[in-house]
This record gives structure tokens, C-alpha cells and sequence, in this order.
């Protein structure tokens, strides 16, 4: 931060369907650019890791043990960068799948964010294979990664003297988004994890949505 100015970033990376590998190369390419570029927040889309539509393959065991091991090696590569980083990943967690954010910084894990709103609509239909975070029921400590991390959507982040929450994509498009609690309770930046698709009139909808919902909760919205 400089001058009370915080430099952060959402991240654009070319994502290649279930290529975990290749996935995690380009993620971990944008990080060092961003560090190069003294970005410190950096924001990935919504599953960046497997990518967003691999449909029934979300029900691999494989995908999402390779999803694991991807944020392991960004976690192992975080170590010697000062860029927090928010990733996107497939969680299985007690009988259920879900679609998380991953703090990252330093090389620790410093939580995991489910998504609460699932879109089942038109083109989009989440619910065949995540579960919101409502089914949660509590915040939970889990082990992942080799680290116990905080899996809840109750949850705020410091970076510095900076306060930020996060929100995955359909949660900005809800009633009540739950960026609008997060910024009750101190949050001054509300990132969010998205891989909507494109259609026509939809950038201007959507930049209007983002822009209201700064308005309303006075923060930055990335």
C-alpha cells in the first residue's frame, strides 16, 4: 500500500478444460507477472484451476485430487512472492461438492470460500453436481493442502492495513449478496471469483451490477 492505495488485479488466464497441469502453469505464470508488477491482490476466476465447465467430470475423484495438488504447487510458489492470491477449485467436502475461492499467501492457505448461490437457469445448471454453502450449516476447520483451513463464507482476510471479502459470481447476481454482511462487518474490498459466459448486452448489465453494489456498500469491488 502507498498512500493509502492498495494495487490489486483480476487475473484473465488462458484456461484449458481439465488440463490441471496447464491450468496451473498459466496461474502461476500471472502470479509472477503480477508480482513484477506490485500487485498485491490478485484475483482468479471461479474454478481457474480444472475450469469452469467440465461438467460431469467434477464428479472425478481424480480432478479434484489433481485440483489439490495443483494448489499445493501454487502454495509451494506463493513462498517466495508478497502477492496474496485467490484461486478457483472444486472441494469435496462430507458428501458434497463445492465450488471454493483459496487464499493464498506465502505459502499458507488462508481459507476456503464456498459459493452460496448455485444458478440452475437457462444455460447454467450448477446444481447437478455443487451444493451451496448454506448446506454447510457452521464454519469448519479442515484439513487441506496439508494445512487446517477455515471453510466458511463468514469470513473477512487482512492484507496489511486493507480488510476484503469474497463472493463467487452468481452471489453478486442474488437479493442479498453476501458481500453486503461482509462489508457490515469491515470489509473494504470485495473481490469476486467469476467465469460467466459472454451474450450480447451482458457486459454492460454486468458492470452496472458491480458498480451498484460498490455504491451501495462503499467499498472497491473487484
Amino acid at each position: 500500500m502507498t498512500d493509502g492505495f492498495l494495487r490489486v488485479a483480476a487475473a484473465v488466464p488462458r484456461v484449458q478444460l481439465a488440463d490441471i497441469s496447464a491450468n496451473t502453469q498459466e496461474i502461476e505464470k500471472l502470479m509472477v507477472a503480477a508480482e513484477g508488477k506490485d500487485v498485491e491482490i490478485l484475483c482468479f476466476p471461479e474454478l481457474c484451476i480444472t475450469g469452469y465447465t467440465c461438467q460431469d467430470l467434477f464428479a472425478q475423484q481424480l480432478l479434484l485430487e489433481e485440483a489439490e495438488h495443483a494448489l499445493m504447487k501454487i502454495l509451494e510458489l506463493s513462498r517466495n512472492l508478497q502477492v496474496t492470491t485467490l484461486v478457483g477449485l472444486p472441494f469435496y467436502h462430507r458428501g458434497m461438492l463445492l465450488n471454493c475461492a483459496a487464499v493464498v499467501q506465502n505459502g499458507k492457505l488462508h481459507g476456503l470460500v464456498p459459493k452460496t448461490y448455485i444458478p440452475n437457469y437457462k444455460e447454467f445448471y450448477e446444481r447437478r453436481w455443487f451444493t451451496s454453502s448454506t448446506d454447510l450449516h457452521e464454519a469448519e476447520t479442515i484439513r487441506f493442502c496439508g494445512q487446517s483451513v477455515l471453510l466458511s463464507t463468514q469470513q473477512l482476510f487482512k492484507h496489511r492495513d486493507t480488510t476484503f471479502g469474497i463472493e463467487i459470481c452468481e452471489d453478486l447476481w442474488a437479493p442479498i449478496p453476501p458481500s453486503n454482511r461482509a462489508v457490515l462487518e469491515g470489509a473494504e474490498i470485495i473481490f469476486n471469483l467469476s467465469a460467466s459466459n459472454d451474450l450480447v448486452g451482458k457486459n454492460d448489465y454486468v458492470r452496472n451490477l458491480v458498480t451498484g453494489q460498490s455504491a451501495r456498500c462503499h467499498c472497491a469491488y473487484v
